[in-house]
């Protein structure tokens, strides 16, 4: 048996993508109407019969405090960042940037991948590579000391790897992340 049919095989709905999909649903149609909700949960679940995803079972563990931790400190990153690049673009200040490595913790793929679009999303900060081998990230820092040099930027994506971990780690991921 193929790879691919035993993903299809081990595929399942998400009650969760499909109150997503419904979302995006209803904000593409801009109104609440009989046939946007009928259509859109038609939708979901179509989508998800002709493209099943397999089962990561990574998103089982999502603990409710930790996630609002997470995404809390996420967008009060974003939004340090953005007023930090735009004092420096709107003043005209002196920058330096630089590349900086960073060893993560975790050698999961779906950890690397949430720290990497997370650290990416983050204004100043853009992964350049991902060695998955030995979980380092390569990040292309604008404005390097005022991000605290190397050290500080390690600090914050290690952290934000953290705060992954906890809101959706396995018990094992948890213990290593606070053993090290």
């Amino acid at each position: 048996m193929s790879d691919r049919s035993q993903q299809v095989r081990g595929a399942r709905f998400s009650v969760f993508l499909s109150i997503w999909l419904f979302a995006v649903w209803l904000f593409l149609f801009h109104q609440i109407t009989w046939l946007t909700v009928l259509s859109g949960i038609v939708v979901s679940v179509a989508v998800q019969a002709v493209f099943p995803l397999p089962r990561s079972g990574f998103f089982k563990r999502v603990r409710p405090w930790p996630t609002l931790v997470l995404i809390a400190r996420f967008l009060w990153d974003m939004m340090l960042s953005a007023i930090m690049v735009a004092t420096v673009v709107l003043t005209g200040r002196a920058y330096r940037c630089s590349i900086v490595k960073v060893d993560l913790r975790s050698d999961r793929d779906i950890v690397l991948a949430i720290v990497a679009a997370m650290t990416n999303l983050v204004p100043g900060t853009v992964v350049v590579s991902l060695d998955q081998e030995n979980s380092n990230l390569y990040l292309h820092v604008f404005d390097i000391d005022a991000q605290g040099g190397p050290e500080g930027i390690n600090e914050m994506t290690r952290g934000q790897e953290e705060r992954v971990i906890r809101a959706l780690g396995t018990r094992e991921e948890i213990e290593q992340v606070m053993g090290s």
